[in-house]
C-alpha cells in the first residue's frame, strides 16, 4: 500500500470552520489532482496524504491544498485523523448499498423524465453517438478509455435531465460513483458485455419502451453492485 507521511504540524486545527465552498482556482487544481488519482487507483485506499509534498508536485503552496483536502473530506474521498492527518479513505460496502440503490433510481428517473421531452428523439440520438467512445475503447480493451466514455454517456444522460433536483443528487454523489466505476471496469474482462448492455438502453429509449428502458438503466447498476460486492469481498479476503 502506498504510504506518503503528513508533516504533523501543518494544519490548523480550526479547518474545517473555513469557507470552503468557493475554492480558489488554485484549490480547484489540487483538488481536481487528488480526486483524479483517489479514482483511479493511484492513490489508494490508506494512503496519508502529504500537503508539503502535494503542494510541491502541483507547484502551489500548501494553503490551498488544505483546502482540497477539506473539500474532499466533505465529500467522503479523504478522512481525517487526529493532528491533521488526511487519508484516502476506505472503499465499503456500507457506501456502496447507499449510493447504489440511489444512483439506479436516479438513472431510471432520468430516463423516464427525458422521454417525456419534446426533444427526447435528440437527446436519444446523442446518447447514441457517445457510445461510439465505448464502443473504441472495448475494442482497444482500453479501460481507462472505457471508464472515460462510461462517465460522459452518465453525465450526458443526467444533464440532459430537466429535473434539477436530480442533477444537484448527482453532484453529490458523482466523485464516489466515479471511484467505484474505476474499480469495476479496471477488474472486469470483458468491457463488451458493459457496451451491449447500454446499447440494449439506449435502443429501448429509441423505441420509446419507457418502462423497458427505466429497467435497463437500473439493472445496468444493479449489476454493476453485484460485482463490486464481488470485489470488495476478494480485496478484504486478500488483505
Amino acid at each position: 500500500m502506498q504510504t506518503i507521511e503528513l508533516d504533523s504540524g501543518s494544519a490548523e486545527t480550526d479547518d474545517e470552520h473555513r469557507a470552503v465552498s468557493l475554492p480558489s482556482s488554485l484549490a480547484k487544481v489540487a483538488e481536481d489532482y487528488l480526486e483524479t488519482r483517489i479514482a483511479d487507483g493511484s492513490l489508494p485506499p490508506g494512503t496519508v496524504l502529504n500537503p508539503a509534498q502535494i503542494a510541491s508536485d502541483l507547484g502551489i503552496s500548501k494553503s490551498p491544498v488544505r483546502e482540497a483536502l477539506l473539500l474532499l473530506q466533505r465529500e467522503g474521498l479523504v478522512t481525517r485523523r487526529p493532528r491533521s492527518v488526511f487519508l484516502v479513505s476506505e472503499m465499503n460496502m456500507k457506501d456502496l448499498n447507499e449510493i447504489y440503490p440511489l444512483r439506479a433510481s436516479l438513472n431510471a428517473l432520468a430516463v423516464r423524465t427525458i422521454l417525456q421531452q419534446p426533444s427526447a428523439s435528440a437527446i436519444v440520438a446523442r446518447l447514441g453517438g457517445s457510445l461510439e467512445a465505448m464502443r473504441r475503447s472495448a475494442e482497444l480493451g482500453d479501460k481507462t478509455g472505457f471508464v472515460r466514455a462510461v462517465e460522459g454517456f452518465y453525465n450526458l444522460l443526467i444533464s440532459s435531465c430537466p429535473n434539477q433536483r436530480l442533477q444537484a443528487i448527482w453532484r453529490q454523489l458523482s466523485r464516489q460513483i466515479q471511484r467505484f466505476r474505476f474499480l469495476v471496469i479496471l477488474q472486469t474482462e470483458n468491457l463488451d458485455q458493459s457496451l451491449q448492455e447500454h446499447l440494449q438502453l439506449v435502443a429501448a429509449m429509441k423505441e420509446g419502451f419507457v418502462d423497458e428502458a427505466a429497467r435497463r438503466a437500473e439493472a445496468i447498476i444493479y449489476g454493476a453492485l453485484q460485482d463490486l460486492h464481488r470485489i470488495l469481498k476478494s480485496n478484504k479476503k486478500a488483505d
